[in-house]
């Protein structure tokens, strides 16, 4: 059964139908926020707290803003958002230096991110677990989950331009940390 049919059969009453909606979601869900919250336990609190603000809010689910799973996935992320206020998950602060930042092309992080070896991606995944959790969760969604940027721009609530400058800078972030010590190290 599609969706449409599934949710319209929920709003009419039929709220059993309910646990085949989640059961579809839940996966990828999890999977999601426990990137976000990092502890199975709570990543399993925010993943019903999601699932029950989403049956609270199902009669506002518009498809033609986004699909089902963008709009669970926005639920998701908001929802992690306001456990890790509850228990006081602050993210790593991200100091950047413009000046060396504007420096970098973005040929140069391409050509250096294709040219990756074995042990420079080890590298690559401890710098990306060491920067904040938003932009973890950034790069998450555009490299691993293969998500548009207009996707992702509405699951975080943002504009998909702000998020491709926010990926630029990033990419160029982990080039100077990276790249320029690889480079050094031959």
């Amino acid at each position: 059964m599609d969706e449409t049919r599934l949710i319209e059969r929920i709003l009419k009453g039929e709220t059993g139908e309910y646990r085949h909606l989640m059961r579809e979601h839940e996966g990828a869900l999890f999977a999601f926020i426990l990137g976000i919250v990092s502890r199975r336990e709570d990543a399993e609190d925010v993943l019903q707290n999601t699932f029950v603000n989403a049956f609270r809010f199902l009669g506002q689910y518009d498809s033609r803003k986004a699909s089902l799973s963008t709009w669970l996935h926005r639920i998701a992320y908001n929802e992690a958002l306001k456990y890790g206020r509850k228990k006081r998950i602050q993210p790593l602060s991200w100091d950047e230096d413009e000046r060396l930042l504007s420096q970098v092309t973005d040929e140069e992080t391409d050509e250096w991110m294709a040219g990756a070896q074995e042990e420079q991606l080890q590298q690559l995944e401890a710098a990306v677990r060491r920067l904040p959790d938003e932009h973890q969760l950034l790069l998450r969604l555009y490299y691993e989950e293969d998500k548009p940027l207009k996707e992702i721009a509405y699951i975080l609530d943002s504009e998909a331009s702000r998020l491709a400058n926010k990926l630029q800078r990033i990419r160029k972030k982990l080039y100077l940390e990276l790249g320029t010590k690889h480079r050094k190290s031959k």
